[in-house]
């Protein structure tokens, strides 16, 4: 599910979007510094691309793109394990009356910007360009 997808599910208020920008900081900064204590979470780099919070802040979904391609399932699996402890460094870092329960996804909107990206630089484009 691209971000355009997750925005456009409806209006989002200020305070969600304070909020997610909240979990965003951080989820990165839980991951940065290796405290989920999975190993394939604390050994690779990975960006959080985005969070989608619910609109009573009860839910928060992260997507992540690894930096390395390995297994994504491999990252899920650490992800899925190490979502109590990263709760946990959640709730330490930032104040919030309740601390959302989370779930992680892959952002697959990597490859529709490769897809485009192969486009632009198809010899057809080229050729339309420079006409």
């Amino acid at each position: 599910m691209s971000n355009k997808n997750l925005l456009n599910k409806g209006i989002i208020s200020q305070r969600q979007m304070r909020v997610q920008e909240l979990l965003r900081s951080a989820i990165n900064e839980i991951l940065q510094r290796g405290e989920t204590q999975d190993r394939v979470l604390d050994n690779n780099p990975i960006t959080i691309t985005f969070v989608d919070v619910s609109p009573d802040l009860k839910n928060a979904k992260f997507l992540f793109i690894p930096m390395n391609n390995t297994n994504i399932r491999d990252f899920i699996e650490g992800f899925n394990s190490a979502k109590k402890r990263i709760r946990k460094k959640i709730a330490e870092r930032i104040k919030l009356k309740f601390v959302p329960e989370i779930s992680f996804h892959y952002d697959d909107s990597i490859k529709d910007i490769e897809k485009i990206e192969k486009i632009f630089t198809s010899e057809k484009v080229f050729k339309d360009i420079n006409k």
